[in-house]
Parts: C-alpha cells; sequence; structure tokens
C-alpha cells in the first residue's frame, strides 16, 4: 500500500515496540534499553514544515492536497509541518493526514480555538484492542481536536516541543508496581512525548508516560488512577506509565 515500504511498528504501544526487529541500545539514565536507528542507516532527512510547504505550494502532488489545504485553513497556526506517509510521498487513498505542531504556545492556542470535525470511531475501536481497554475508558482518552475524521478521511495533530532539553539530567531507579489515586495537574509539556504531569496524591509524584494515547488526559488534569512503574529519582518520584514489564494506565474517575 505505501508504494513498496512495509510498517516496522504495525501498532502502536511499548508492548508492541518490545517485539519489532530494531536495535536496542542500553540507555544509563533509567536504566533500560531503548531503540536506536544508527546515522549511517539514515538515506535522508525530511522535514515536516518543508513536507507541508511542497504539498500547499504544488510541489508536489497529492490526492489530499485539497484536503490538506482546507483543513489547515481552519487554524491560525502558522508553525505547522506534515508527517507520516504524507511526508514521505507514498500516501495512498485511505491514508491519514497527519500534522505537526511546534511549540509550547502554538499548541495551546490549537486546542483553544480548533474544536475538530467527526470523531474517529475507528482509532476507540483499535486502540480498545491493541490496549486491552474497555471502550468507555478509550473514550475519556479520546480527543476529537487531535484525531478526527474531516471529509472522509482520517486526521491527526501531534505536538512537538521547539525548545532543546539537556539529555540524562535526572538518574533513576526502579522501585516497584505503583497505584495511586490523586489529581492530575498538567500543562503543554503533556502534550509533547514523553508526556509529562504532575500528580498530587498523599505524596507528590511527576508522571512520565511513553503511551501517547494519555496525552490529553494529563493535559487536561482531573482526578485519577494510575497504576505504573514507581521511580526514585534525584530529583524526586516519578510514575512511570509504558514500561516494558509494568504496563499501567491512567483512569479517570
Amino acid at each position: 500500500m505505501w508504494k513498496g515500504y512495509t510498517r516496522i511498528l504495525k501498532y502502536y504501544g511499548v508492548h508492541n515496540l518490545m517485539t519489532s526487529p530494531q536495535t536496542f541500545l542500553i540507555e544509563p539514565c533509567y536504566g533500560v534499553e531503548f531503540p536506536v536507528i544508527y546515522r549511517s542507516r539514515i538515506k535522508s532527512h525530511l522535514i515536516p514544515e518543508e513536507g507541508l510547504r511542497k504539498l500547499l505550494n504544488n510541489e508536489r502532488k497529492s490526492i489530499f492536497t485539497d484536503t490538506l489545504f482546507s483543513l489547515a485553513g481552519k487554524i491560525s497556526i502558522t508553525r505547522l509541518g506534515v508527517t507520516g506517509s504524507l511526508l514521505l510521498g507514498i500516501e495512498h487513498k485511505k491514508s491519514d493526514l497527519d500534522l505537526v505542531i511546534y511549540g509550547c504556545k502554538e499548541a495551546e492556542d490549537f486546542l483553544s480555538e480548533f474544536n475538530g470535525f467527526e470523531k474517529d470511531l475507528d482509532w476507540i475501536r483499535e486502540t480498545s484492542s491493541n490496549y486491552s481497554l474497555e471502550l468507555g475508558s478509550v473514550n475519556t482518552l479520546y480527543d476529537v481536536r487531535t484525531r478526527g475524521v474531516y471529509r472522509g478521511i482520517r486526521y491527526s495533530f501531534l505536538f512537538v516541543d521547539d525548545k532543546p532539553a539537556k539529555y540524562c539530567e535526572d538518574v533513576c531507579k526502579p522501585l516497584g508496581v505503583v497505584d495511586v489515586i490523586g489529581e492530575i495537574k498538567g500543562d503543554c509539556r503533556a502534550l509533547f512525548y514523553p508526556s509529562v504531569a504532575e500528580l498530587y496524591s498523599k505524596e507528590y509524584y511527576q508522571i512520565v508516560s511513553w503511551e501517547g494515547i494519555y496525552s490529553m488526559v494529563l493535559y487536561k488534569g482531573g482526578r485519577a488512577k494510575i497504576r505504573g512503574l514507581e521511580l526514585e529519582c534525584l530529583n524526586g518520584k516519578k510514575i512511570l506509565i509504558g514500561d516494558r514489564n509494568v504496563k499501567g494506565y491512567i483512569q479517570l474517575l
């Protein structure tokens, strides 16, 4: 379908990532393995902003140009890019429109002005099956602003932090599984990857989620039950969602 390309990661989620045929190396701060791609194996560096510009300026033809132009016109954000199969130029008639928004202010401006369109019921069903979650739970995670259907085509908006951060500022060691009920307080850091938010319970925790399905819940906040891997770090305690051994979840109460 993708003009000779195939997907290595066929379904999202850390549990699926661990079974993919990728190269893994040890990461010293958390003491776990992460997938890596060596620079020598990168054929070309595609830039989302350039990909969008080429499509909107008709420098590259696509069956989705008109729909993409119309969807981009619904928002006032200018720091915008395109990713997925559209960026690669291998889209087909069932492809999604995957758009990227850069920066904290732009992400929050987008969420305040964009109401979304039709609900993406396929994403809800797929996520329920992939993560073994009840449909009701997935519905509480879903937000039509970031995923939906426009003119019969599925769209998604992803958010990228435009500020460089120092790597390995905190060193952690795992303590084990933890179940906590508390109040989530989120800001724009919850929209980026990994998602980061605060949890106020009997103890204070920072939540770090490598599962993107929880980003909007962490951003909007509220009272929730959380299961994850408890970490003792130099800068305080964290709860990690998306560990290979502790799958974890966030359930709104």
